[in-house]
Parts: structure tokens; C-alpha cells; sequence
């Protein structure tokens, strides 16, 4: 079978990551504007990468929790696509081999004229230059490409999400089950992708808290990620 799974934070908050502004977050010690956008990456580099360098090291201290090793145990049986908004690598240390970081990764690094994409004013060129991390980025590291500062490759507000098109029209096109699991699906993208998979035979979302007018045609199970994910998980294998 194919299966699609969308994921959001809620997917890893049982492995001791923080929610987006969640009470006692990282989030909460600072203006989202001054350490998640182009604009607070201009004013202050240091800070932003002070801020994503606490993210580094906090998700690097976490563990997969249940919800991910059932993921991963499901695609060990079937074609399982996941896409997520999570940027830490969770599912990656699960097992998991086709994952979709919709938002990038906290384990990744970029030029910070990497396509132009963030500053076009200020680059008359394009920069692809990607590399993997092992220690946080610091002021100074620079793109061996071209000398630019190197930043996180995360998308911050301002910056277009990463979405492959063809790739997701053919997963709409082929898929068995979609599932979606830690995410409200109030806001975009999540909102937009649960009804492109309207026509989905098997359609399942998990929630604490669900808004079941929003998931018409959908199985709804009601409780955390890794309270509900093995479970179905063990139903479809």
C-alpha cells in the first residue's frame, strides 16, 4: 500500500520538543520576527543563531517516542511518504527513509543567499550550497561556494515552504491511506493538504483535540500521537 502521513509538532512533543510558542518554549523568550525572518536575520545574525542553536542541541537530546517507531515499523512493510513540519530529525532516527521536511531541517545548513530566496534585493546570483551539520553554525562560517554567512536551512516566515508540486500531486494521485497526526489542520499548509486528499479511500486523523468539521470523511481518533499511532498502526500491518 501507499500511505501519506502528515505530520506537525504534536507528532514529537512526547519526545520533549517544544510546540510552536508553547508555554515555557524557546519561542516564548523572544519576538518571532527577530529570530525566525529575513528581516531578524539582518538586524541580528547572532541571535538567530543562538536561537536555532539551542534548537540544535535540545532536539539532538531527544529521543524518537512510539508514535515515530510505529511509523518507521509501518514502512518497513509498506510505501509510507511522510510529510512533516517537524524540522528536527525524529523520524530520520526512527527509521524512517522518505520524509518530506516541509518547514527544513535544524540539522541542515545553507548560504544565506541560497537561491536569492530570502534577500533578492541584495544578490544578482543563486547559491545552492547545502551541507549537513554536526555542531551548531557560529558567526564567521562561511559558504564554500561563495563566502556568504552560512544559516540554518529552515524556512522562516516571509520564505516560501517547500512545496514540490509534481511530487504531491502524484502522491494524491497513488495514495492508499493518509493519515494526520500532531497537527490541528487550522492553518496552512496543513488546512489545504487534508482536503487534496478528499478522494482517498482511507483517510484517518489523530488528535487531542479534533475539529471534526473540518475532517468530513475522516476516521477520527481522539488522543496523543503515541497513544493512537500504534494502534492503527498494528491494525493496518
Amino acid at each position: 500500500m501507499n500511505i501519506v502521513i502528515f505530520s506537525g509538532a504534536g507528532l514529537s512533543t512526547e519526545s520533549g520538543i517544544p510546540t510552536f510558542r508553547d508555554s515555557g518554549g524557546l519561542w516564548e523568550q523572544h519576538r518571532i520576527e527577530d529570530v525566525a525572518s529575513p528581516e531578524g536575520w539582518t538586524k541580528n545574525k547572532k541571535l538567530v543563531l543562538d536561537f536555532y542553536a539551542m534548537r540544535f542541541i535540545k532536539q539532538a537530546e531527544c529521543f524518537p517516542n512510539p508514535a515515530h517507531d510505529a511509523i518507521a515499523e509501518l514502512s518497513k512493510i509498506h510505501t509510507v511518504v511522510n510529510v512533516t513540519q517537524n524540522i528536527d530529525t525524529l523520524l530520520e532516527r526512527a527509521g524512517c527513509e522518505n520524509v518530506w521536511h516541509l518547514h527544513g531541517r535544524i540539522d541542515m545548513q545553507k548560504c544565506e543567499s541560497h537561491h536569492s530566496l530570502a534577500f533578492p534585493e541584495q544578490y544578482d546570483f543563486d547559491c545552492d550550497y547545502k551541507s549537513l551539520i554536526t555542531k551548531p553554525i557560529q558567526i564567521g562560517d562561511s559558504c564554500p561556494q561563495c563566502g556568504g554567512q552560512l544559516r540554518p536551512d529552515i524556512v522562516w516566515f516571509g520564505e516560501p515552504v517547500d512545496m514540490r508540486e509534481e511530487f504531491l500531486m502524484e502522491q494524491i494521485r497513488i495514495a492508499d491511506i493518509f493519515i494526520g497526526v500532531g497537527t490541528s489542520a487550522q492553518v496552512y499548509p496543513a488546512a489545504g493538504l487534508l482536503p487534496m486528499f478528499r478522494r482517498t479511500k482511507e483517510k484517518y486523523f489523530i488528535d487531542p483535540n479534533p475539529n471534526y468539521d473540518l475532517l468530513d470523511g475522516y476516521t477520527v481518533l481522539k488522543g496523543s500521537a503515541s497513544e493512537q499511532l500504534p494502534k492503527l498502526v498494528a491494525k493496518l500491518l
